[in-house]
């Protein structure tokens, strides 16, 4: 039974991939002189960028670890909310898988000698999280903004032992990522002293415009958090040091923007579809753009629509331009309910921000 449900869900997540992200997913690589190896990507690009229909945008962009792991999972959340359900709820971003090589080397903060948790043999290839973190800083960030128009925006996604890597960039380069979605980290490293090193960092430094969300699985199969925090078996480290560590994370005052939550119906493996969606809501929160809030009596648009893009423009770190889709889109909303004043309001913006291209917009609805 197990087998057949495992089946039909590669059968689906395949299938939806072919019907629009394949075409939007490229293959790369890069070789490290860092790390001495060649390194697979996995890039998601806007359809627009791959079709050239817009040579003015620019991108955020989001850098995920265990790439293969993931792709299907944020390049389809991306594709929905963002490209083709006309929910605009994220921006339109690029998307960065890095794949691995040697994982466990790449995402350990540093060389430990003993753990009660990571098989002896595990422990001799510990500690590679800094060559990693120059890796990704130094060699793949300027390949990706080489190749297509970036804004300065970048956001980190981790899981697990990526957790736990992302914490320690949080901890020790801030200034690499802006967001950072953290899910069920393994804060059991080292006994905790990892995680208690990063939340001593985090006391003594200034985190303004940084943003932080922890999701946390519920990996003993009890939903009391209370209770969990009680137990002693090492079953159940896991969970207990990330409750720890997210109850002394909220008492540090340093700017951080913080959230997390607690998934008591996901596990260890199940958690990252759910965390990712609620993470990145989290980074962009009041800054979807409603095409059911332009049908509100009170909407302005022509004021509306720039607000929101200056609001979005400082999240992005960039002067982001209005999209002619956006300001075709919300005339044809008017144009369907019958608000020639808000039509006309929107048909100004248009001719004011992109002359040329609001005649020819003109010239095709008098056809």
């Amino acid at each position: 039974m197990i087998k057949r449900i495992l089946a039909f869900s590669v059968f689906f997540c395949l299938s939806l991939i072919s019907l629009g992200q394949m075409n939007n997913l490229k293959k790369d690589s890069i070789y490290s002189t860092i790390l001495q190896e060649q390194r697979d990507l996995l890039i998601y690009l806007p359809t627009e960028l791959i079709e050239r229909k817009d040579t003015s945008m620019r991108y955020p962009v989001l850098y995920v670890l265990d790439g293969s792991s993931h792709f299907l999972s944020v390049s389809g959340l991306i594709n929905e909310l963002a490209e083709t359900s006309n929910s605009y709820t994220f921006p339109k971003m690029i998307v960065v898988f890095i794949k691995n090589t040697k994982r466990t080397r790449d995402l350990t903060p540093y060389p430990i000698s003993s753990s009660n948790i990571l098989p002896e043999e595990v422990l001799k290839i510990t500690g590679g999280a800094e060559n990693f973190t120059a890796c990704i800083e130094k060699e793949i960030i300027p390949h990706i903004a080489s190749l297509y128009p970036v804004t300065p925006y970048r956001a980190l996604i981790g899981h697990s032992l990526g957790g736990i890597f992302a914490l320690n960039v949080l901890a020790k380069h801030k200034e690499i990522f802006d967001d950072y979605l953290v899910i069920d980290p393994s804060t059991w490293y080292d006994d905790r002293k990892f995680s208690h090193q990063v939340l001593n960092t985090l006391t003594k430094h200034d985190y303004k415009d940084k943003s932080l969300f922890i999701a946390i699985a519920n990996t003993t199969n009890q939903k009391d958090t209370s209770l969990v925090k009680k137990a002693k078996d090492l079953n159940s480290e896991h969970e207990r040091s990330i409750l720890e560590f997210n109850s002394k994370i909220k008492l540090i005052k340093n700017n951080l923007n913080y959230a997390s939550k607690y998934y008591p119906e996901d596990d260890h493996r199940s958690v990252p579809t759910i965390a990712k969606y609620d993470g990145l809501r989290f980074f962009f929160k009041g800054l979807k753009f409603s095409l059911d809030a332009l049908l509100a009596p009170e909407y302005q648009p022509r004021k509306e629509i720039v607000k929101y893009y200056d609001h979005l423009s400082k999240k992005l770190k960039y002067n982001m331009p209005i999209p002619t889709a956006i300001l075709e889109t919300c005339y044809n909303e008017y144009a369907d309910i019958k608000d020639l004043k808000r039509q006309n309001e929107v048909l100004g913006l248009y001719q004011e921000r992109y002359p040329e291209k609001a005649e020819k917009f003109v010239t095709t609805l008098k056809k």
